[in-house]
């Protein structure tokens, strides 16, 4: 009986998320607002949320203060997540902290369980439309993850990231050499532009 009442209970969480999901506009905005520090780990003060946010195992997903979520941004928190203070995501964004394990050839990828590894997004990020954020990525104070880029390992503070793979392709503000060195992938000095 008490697993049925625990069961039960997720499942009108679930819906409940979902309803908040799909309010429009202005509305939307507020009653997501107003109502998403019931289900998440923490909140802080205004956020905004757009339709069609989906979030799952939302107790283990903090979000900061004045962060923004564009529509259709999910979020799987399984692995937990954390974002910090004016992060800005934009339309269709996933963040991942959960993952199929995959190792043994020999059993089928659906028996061999999960991987949950947190995510963090530190302070000042700005992720564009349709990126995708692995499970045990850190992305860096004051990045920018350009749109439908794949992020599959830790991003440094301020870099300008693009791509599938993500790389740095440039800095907001460079840091120390010595400071990101073992985040950055080495860049041939023998690279001629425009031949």
């Amino acid at each position: 009986m008490k697993e049925s009442w625990w069961a039960l209970r997720v499942q009108l969480k679930a819906l409940a998320l979902w309803f908040l999901s799909g309010i429009p506009e202005a509305p939307g905005m507020w009653a997501r607002r107003a109502c998403m520090r019931l289900f998440l780990q923490s909140l802080g003060p205004k956020a905004v949320f757009q339709s069609g946010l989906r979030v799952t195992n939302p107790e283990r997903v903090a979000i900061g203060a004045h962060c923004r979520f564009g529509q259709g941004v999910s979020i799987t928190g399984g692995g937990g997540v954390r974002n910090a203070d004016r992060v800005s995501i934009g339309p269709d964004v996933k963040i991942w902290s959960v993952n199929h394990r995959f190792e043994d050839p020999a059993v089928p990828i659906q028996l061999q369980g999960w991987d949950h590894k947190p995510v963090s997004i530190e302070e000042d990020v700005w992720l564009a439309a349709n990126v995708f954020i692995m499970p045990g990525v850190t992305i860096g104070r004051g990045a920018v993850i350009s749109a439908c880029s794949v992020v599959h390992k830790s991003i440094p503070p301020y870099a300008l990231v693009a791509g599938n793979p993500a790389r740095v392709v440039g800095w907001r503000k460079r840091p120390d050499d010595a400071d990101i060195g073992h985040l950055v992938e080495p860049i041939s000095r023998n690279v001629k532009i425009g031949a």
